[in-house]
């Protein structure tokens, strides 16, 4: 196969696949999709970067910064789930305002958790990949 060609698509393919995981995750409350597909697409559409380019600062950003990206997300989740408790409501009750916003419709606390799961998934799914190339040693074309 022609690396050429691969790296070429790469460059299509890396912000057409990151624009679609933000309209999966922002379409995600309302129809299917959410946080949890589109951190699969962005972690893809990462993939396939670190797969056309021998070293990438986006790789050295994730391993470096893993933990703190992870546990500032999983602290996000924590809040966003118990905050409708100091309303009076029940543990992950989705609390929404009359913002409106372009492509999600109302700002809300679901579009918050998405984003922590959108964060975590893409986080956790890109590190594994780096972790089981370097393991391996495949996984690249330079």
């Amino acid at each position: 196969m022609n690396e050429i060609l691969i790296r070429a698509s790469f460059k299509i393919l890396y912000p057409l696949l990151s624009a679609i995981s933000l309209v999966f995750f922002l379409r995600g409350h309302n129809l299917p999709g959410g946080g949890f597909i589109g951190g699969l697409i962005l972690s893809l559409a990462l993939i396939l970067r670190f797969l056309s380019h021998s070293e990438s600062r986006i790789e050295k950003y994730i391993v470096n910064y893993f933990p703190a990206i992870l546990s500032l997300s999983l602290i996000g989740l924590f809040i966003v789930a118990v905050l409708p408790l100091f309303m009076g409501k029940n543990v992950l009750t989705g609390l929404w305002t009359t913002i409106p916003l372009p492509i999600a419709g109302k700002l809300s606390s679901i579009l918050f958790f998405d984003l922590f799961i959108y964060i975590i998934v893409a986080i956790s799914t890109t590190r594994a990949y780096i972790e089981f190339t370097k393991f391996s040693g495949k996984g690249r074309f330079s």
